[in-house]
C-alpha cells in the first residue's frame, strides 16, 4: 500500500489564497473547500486519468482524493503550498486503487491499439498519417506495461525527481531509472511507424 506523502514546496504569493480557503475549511467551512475542489478537479483528473485510462475509475479515484485531502486537512503543513501536497495524495490514491484493482496490472484493451501501429496494416497506417501525433504518443502509452507507464508520467509529465518517484513506488532509484528506460524505448518501437510515416 502507499501512504499519502507530500512534496515540499515552498509557499509562495500564489499559494496565499489556497491557504486562506485551507485555513477556512479547517474550521468547518465547506465552501472554503469546495473552491478548492473546483479549481484543482480539472488537473487532478487530469493526472489520475493518465494512469488509469477508464474515465468512471477516474472520476472515482478524484473523488476518493479529494474527500481523504478534507479528512486530512489537519496534517496539513501550512508552511508549504496546497496544490503539491493534493497532487501527492491523488498519486498515492491513484496507486492505491490500481494495487486493488490487479486488472490494470495486466489487462489493457491492447489489441486494437496494437493493430493501428502495425506497420503491415495499410488501412490503420493511414489514420496514423491523419491524427495528431499527440493522440499517437496517447495511444502508445496506453500500450506500455503499467509499471514503465507510471515511472513515465510521474517523470515527464508531473516532473517528479526520481527520488520522489521512487518514494512514491518504494522501489529503488536504480529501478525508477530502469524502467523509465524501457518505457521510452518501447515509446520509440510503438511511434516509429507513424514518424516513418511522415518522412514520406
Amino acid at each position: 500500500m502507499f501512504s499519502v506523502g507530500m512534496k515540499k514546496n515552498k509557499i509562495n504569493q500564489t499559494d496565499k489564497e489556497d491557504l486562506r480557503l485551507v485555513r477556512k475549511a479547517k474550521k468547518g467551512n465547506q465552501k472554503a473547500f469546495e473552491t478548492l475542489v473546483v479549481k484543482y478537479q480539472k488537473a487532478i483528473y487530469g493526472l489520475a486519468r493518465k494512469m488509469v485510462l477508464n474515465h468512471d475509475d477516474t472520476n472515482d479515484i478524484v473523488q476518493d482524493t479529494f474527500v481523504k485531502a478534507y479528512r486530512n486537512l489537519e496534517r496539513f503543513d501550512e508552511k508549504y503550498s496546497f496544490y503539491p501536497w493534493l497532487h501527492r495524495i491523488t498519486i498515492n490514491t491513484t496507486l492505491n486503487f490500481i494495487e486493488k484493482n490487479r486488472r490494470y496490472k495486466e489487462t489493457f484493451n491492447r489489441s486494437e491499439n496494437q493493430d493501428v501501429f502495425s506497420s503491415q496494416n495499410d488501412n490503420s497506417l493511414k489514420k496514423i498519417i491523419h491524427r495528431e501525433y499527440k493522440q499517437q504518443i496517447k495511444l502508445a502509452l496506453e500500450m506500455l506495461p503499467l509499471d514503465q507507464r507510471v515511472v513515465f508520467i510521474l517523470r515527464t509529465s508531473e516532473e517528479l525527481s526520481y527520488q520522489e518517484i521512487s518514494e512514491q513506488l518504494e522501489v529503488s532509484i536504480g529501478t525508477v531509472m530502469s524502467r523509465l528506460s524501457r518505457a521510452r524505448e518501447k515509446l520509440k518501437e510503438l511511434l516509429k511507424p507513424y514518424l516513418e510515416s511522415k518522412e514520406v
